[in-house]
């Protein structure tokens, strides 16, 4: 490889390094993630607010949380990741943690605690975690877009060489 082609090489790898697209648009992971805290923040709100009802569930929501645990660590290093860091990640989650302090709008007590036990029966994997949010239609409030086409970083695929 001629010192041109060397140089054309090194430039485009910093120009893909540099593109912010690759960084502001969410990869299916991180949605995902986004998906499982959403699970997650909408279950423990709802264990709260129902704790003094028949329909409590907080004891499985516990259940959950424990059996779960590296899969929500997973998801909240997937999040943290895509944010660069703990602050914004920290104001993403106090969004998301106050958009349910709202309400649940359509789910009561019952129904959230059909799902905690679905959440219980995933048995903490994280796989079926990312499906169980996905069924019950946890729809993160993101800003950008999700990303289309390549997902990974450069430096992830030339360290895969």
């Amino acid at each position: 490889m001629g010192i041109i082609d060397k140089g054309l090489a090194a430039a485009a790898a910093a120009a893909m390094l540099a593109t912010p697209a690759s960084a502001a648009c969410w990869t299916d992971a991180a949605y995902q993630a986004a998906q499982v805290r959403e699970l997650d923040t909408m279950l423990m709100v709802q264990a709260l607010r129902c704790r003094k009802t028949s329909a409590s569930f907080l004891t499985e929501y516990n259940r959950f949380v424990q059996i779960s645990r590296p899969a929500l660590l997973k998801a909240n290093a997937e999040l943290k990741a895509h944010f660069g860091g703990l602050n914004a990640y920290d104001n993403y989650m106090t969004t998301v943690a106050n958009r349910y302090g709202a309400g649940t709008g359509d789910l009561d007590c019952a129904d959230t605690a059909s799902i905690v036990r679905a959440a219980v029966a995933t048995k903490g994997s994280a796989e079926a975690l990312y499906r169980l949010a996905a069924d019950a239609r946890m729809e993160p409030a993101i800003d950008g877009a999700r990303c289309r086409g390549v997902t990974k970083a450069p430096l992830t695929y030339a360290s895969n060489r």
